[in-house]
């Protein structure tokens, strides 16, 4: 939270637009990198917390964008108002009680109409004092690295438009950095703003709270050495110089107390003080790094590109205890790096920098020192090996133990308990995110060889931990990028195409279960098929066919059962990962293209049957006749 007495004018702004319902009901507080518009909304949700016009609070961190989507954010949201609103939580229980599935629709503008538009507007019995005030932190971090190109930051903005519809009372805070695609969503959204300035514009207010958080912290400083510093060390004057150096950034001012806290106070002060780093992010952080890493050696660099480059690019945060078997990096070496960094990063369990402005920083060539500098494409490069080497060191047969081919995955005891016993995290997120790191890289021949290992010993196993995962549904997807990658270098693509193949035709068996993989679709895959060849030698003892057996694959990949009568018509969505069907059981199922499971409970309504079934273009709806 803010210090208290600090933002009391931003704070005052925001609180009196809460109240005045014919302002508009968006309110976008907007700033450059660092100077402090997450400690603003965490104050300001403590503050409405305590009069009772907190509905929500959400912040997006960019390390932690595959959870934290406008799926998480809307699921979260409605859960604190259902917690909050009593008018709420009986709408939205009558429609979770009608439908429980809306909790599971792949269409997160239906989730967002369903679980946040419809209960606010017909909980019309909420006082006009306490209607619900939703606060979304970091904006420009929805969606991760991939930024104004996520699909997730673009339906988000959608959906923020349509907020902006809502009558005025019910308020929304969004603060995030002036990013084209955010100022063009606000440019034709009506919304109050509150503009943060930095620089040379800073506002007087904000030096006079970044003085009274200096003198603050100095005050901690000089308690702790009370033999070497006086109580008013370093005194009034440095203090002001260090507040016109800060230009009303308050991450600059958090970064250089924690670096004098991190080591002797006054040749750290005279250190910041000498190199006169007046409100520029990037020399502060070249200074840092230069002063906890003076004569870094080849070894030591190549670490705290791996480290960090890790924390940077990959798809899910991990701790530190999967980090070192992932990386290969001895915990020494994880310490010191760790010891070093701790004024720019938190590295309590899992690895986290304080601020988005010093992962800026460290990406771009032009303002980071080069042996200390993250290339992405190298980053993604070593994860995509250390990822294929963690699968084809760690992967094996019947890699829990399961005891009997006759009870599916769901009926193994303790199956939840079971999975996380034999399958490390390190070993769990190869598995799930190798993929998404080869996507991003250019040839290379120790992957193209790390691939053929695990093409020809270890597809079969992956696709063990992926079953046992329930992650199935991600594997075909993760195969075409596979092929595309090795086509586009010009490799062979034989083994990988019939991958995807197999998959397609045993995708239902193969999420139920384990042992099947080898007793039903590896037999039963055609003579021609690349899989077979190669992994039948090593699995004999099983059926064979002795008539009949296919040449080739089949036109036909997968059967969908459930219909208790004719099916009349299907139809693809747009993005073909689902299939509608109608039947003349007055039916309308939805599937899950990949496995053939049911995505829905089936829709029912017709009182005849369902002679045809469509999706709108966008895949949002479905319309049956």
């Amino acid at each position: 939270e803010c210090m208290e007495g600090t933002r009391k004018d931003i704070l005052s702004e925001i609180l009196d637009w809460t109240v005045d319902f014919t302002a508009p009901n968006i309110l976008w507080l907007k700033g450059y990198p660092g100077v402090g518009k997450s400690t603003v909304a965490t104050t300001l949700v403590e503050k409405l917390r305590s009069i009772g016009r907190l509905g929500s609070g959400f912040f997006f961190k960019r390390d932690m964008a595959d959870a934290m989507t406008p799926r998480a954010l809307w699921r979260r949201t409605a859960y604190d108002l259902v917690r909050r609103y009593l008018p709420i939580r009986k709408h939205l229980v009558a429609i979770l009680r009608a439908d429980e599935d809306i909790l599971d629709t792949p269409n997160v503008h239906n989730l967002f109409r369903q679980l946040i538009i419809d209960p606010l507007t017909k909980g019309d019995d909420i006082p006009l004092e306490h209607l619900p005030v939703v606060i979304i932190d970091a904006l420009d971090e929805c969606g991760g690295l991939d930024g104004q190109r996520s699909d997730h930051r673009g339906s988000l903005m959608k959906m923020l438009r349509e907020w902006s519809h809502l009558p005025r009372g019910f308020k929304l805070v969004v603060t995030s950095r002036g990013e084209s695609d955010i100022e063009s969503l606000f440019s034709t959204t009506s919304h109050h703003l509150i503009n943060i300035l930095a620089g040379k514009t800073a506002k007087s207010d904000s030096s006079k709270d970044i003085m009274a958080f200096l003198d603050h912290q100095f005050a901690e400083i000089a308690a702790a050495y009370p033999k070497s510093l006086p109580s008013d060390w370093p005194g009034l004057t440095i203090i002001r110089k260090l507040t016109e150096m800060a230009e009303g950034l308050f991450i600059w001012v958090d970064v250089i107390i924690k670096f004098i806290k991190q080591g002797d106070p006054q040749q750290r002060l005279a250190y910041i003080l000498q190199k006169n780093m007046s409100g520029s992010l990037g020399i502060l952080y070249s200074s840092i790094l230069s002063i906890s890493f003076p004569s870094p050696s080849d070894e030591e660099l190549r670490s705290f590109r791996a480290i960090l480059g890790a924390v940077i690019l990959l798809k899910m945060p991990l701790p530190i205890s999967s980090l070192l078997p992932l990386l290969s990096i001895q915990s020494s070496t994880m310490e010191y790096i760790c010891n070093q960094l701790q004024s720019v990063m938190d590295c309590q369990g899992t690895l986290r920098v304080h601020h988005q402005s010093f992962v800026d920083f460290l990406v771009d060539h032009t303002a980071c020192p080069t042996g200390f500098w993250i290339d992405r494409e190298d980053g993604h490069q070593h994860l995509a090996r250390v990822c294929l080497k963690t699968m084809n060191s760690g992967l094996k047969f019947n890699i829990c133990g399961l005891k009997s081919s006759y009870i599916r995955n769901d009926d193994v005891p303790d199956h939840p308990s079971l999975v996380e016993s034999y399958i490390s995290m390190h070993l769990s997120y190869s598995s799930l995110f190798w993929a998404g790191h080869l996507a991003e890289i250019a040839s290379d021949e120790v992957i193209h060889g790390c691939l053929l290992e695990f093409m020809h010993e270890g597809f079969l196993f992956w696709l063990e931990v992926l079953s046992l995962m329930k992650r199935v549904n991600l594997v075909s997807s993760m195969i075409k990028t596979l092929v595309d990658w090795l086509r586009t270098y010009g490799k062979d693509t034989s083994m990988a195409c019939d991958m995807g193949k197999f998959v397609a035709a045993f995708a239902n068996v193969i999420s139920q279960s384990i042992p099947h993989i080898y007793l039903s679709a590896l037999p039963l895959s055609p003579l021609s098929s690349v899989v077979r060849r190669e992994y039948m030698k090593k699995y004999p003892k099983t059926i064979m066919i002795r008539n009949g057996e296919q040449v080739s694959w089949p036109a036909i990949q997968k059967i969908f059962t459930g219909h208790s009568s004719v099916v009349n018509s299907v139809a693809f969505s747009p993005d073909g990962r689902h299939v509608v069907s109608g039947s003349s059981d007055k039916t309308v199922r939805m599937w899950d293209a990949e496995t053939g499971d049911l995505v829905t409970q089936s829709l029912q309504g017709h009182e005849e049957e369902v002679t045809s079934v469509a999706f709108s273009p966008d895949g949002r709806r479905v319309v049956s006749g």
